[in-house]
């Protein structure tokens, strides 16, 4: 069902403090919280004693105490006290898992511990980059996270699910262009001479049609990064030009729940207040929108478990971020 040799997104960097916290990750329970110096720590959020959950404990020092009956817990997992005795056990520990914290996101690697590369963690740098301004949240959802990030590789839903925001009628009348990139699905759609989205028409200013491209990489195992420019088009009397990249992590907490972490930047207006006030909202918006439908979705989905979806010219790029899962899957 998942990928684990992949780095996840557990959380965003200013969630995590000197109060340990839980959150759950490909159906596992993780208990997270800086040291006294602020590194990172994540940890299997189960005592070893009686199973009850080191994030509902305290911190002394480095250290995460249960707080059910005191096994106190390393950073590095080890059990190093247990009150009443004199010596814990040599190999008693809760598993460490690999956590690296860049571009504001805290990143846990889910598989074996060996194979853990930081080099391997999607390209992100937008999100800290000073060059571009934004901010986003954390979405939880009741579906499985492939639900989610199909969703973004369809672009052409936003016709019919956002037509205050994102929509546009013409989305649906120029092709996908789909290529297969090493490890990454790019979906390409290239939209000239078409009225501008609500979105962007405030955004952007336009008046006029425009020329509005859409670039979506999908990387695995859960990353969508939607990167769209909409200028005026050559025909136009006006001369500007919108850039945006909404940046999304999809990571499953179990089955079919999903926390969304997503961040809508741009390369223009870096110090209007206003313009990131209503990019946020207008797209936290959005998402509300795809959540809906998406939780409606998960909801028939279950009912026809093992049944086949028809695929349809759009869906290319569904098609092949399924082929590319498998194949990864299938390999790991």
């Amino acid at each position: 069902m998942y990928l684990r040799n992949s780095w996840y997104v557990g959380a965003w960097s200013h969630e995590l403090t000197r109060k340990p916290f839980q959150r759950f990750l490909l159906d596992e329970p993780l208990v997270f919280y800086r040291t006294e110096s602020g590194k990172p720590v994540v940890l299997d959020d189960r005592c070893i004693h009686r199973f009850a959950p080191l994030s509902a404990g305290c911190l002394e020092g480095d250290n995460i105490v249960c707080g059910y009956h005191g096994f106190t817990y390393a950073p590095n997992g080890n059990c190093i006290a247990i009150p009443g005795v004199d010596r814990a056990p040599k190999k008693a520990g809760v598993k460490s898992y690999p956590v690296v914290e860049k571009w504001g996101w805290i990143w846990v690697w889910m598989g074996n511990e060996e194979k853990a590369d930081e080099a391997k963690i999607p390209d992100f740098h937008y999100l800290d980059d000073p060059e571009w301004a934004g901010k986003g949240e954390t979405l939880n959802l009741k579906c499985a996270y492939n639900l989610v990030y199909e969703n973004l590789l369809d672009l052409t839903h936003a016709k019919f699910v956002h037509k205050t925001t994102l929509a546009t009628n013409d989305v649906t009348e120029f092709p996908l262009e789909i290529e297969e990139v090493g490890d990454t699905v790019v979906a390409r759609r290239e939209m000239s001479g078409i009225k501008s989205s609500p979105l962007f028409t405030r955004a952007g200013g336009f008046t006029e049609p425009v020329d509005h491209r859409q670039h979506v990489i999908f990387t695995p195992p859960c990353y969508i990064s939607i990167n769209t420019t909409v200028k005026s088009a050559e025909a136009s009397s006006e001369n500007k030009i919108a850039d945006i990249r909404i940046l999304n992590a999809l990571t499953p907490e179990t089955s079919k729940t999903t926390n969304y972490f997503w961040s809508l930047v741009r390369c223009f207006a870096l110090d209007d207040e206003e313009m990131e006030t209503f990019l946020h909202e207008a797209n936290t918006f959005a998402f509300s929108e795809d959540k809906a439908i998406i939780e409606q979705q998960q909801n028939m989905w279950d009912t026809v478990p093992d049944a086949k979806p028809i695929p349809f010219p759009h869906d290319k790029g569904v098609i092949a971020s399924d082929r590319l899962m498998r194949r990864l899957m299938t390999e790991e």
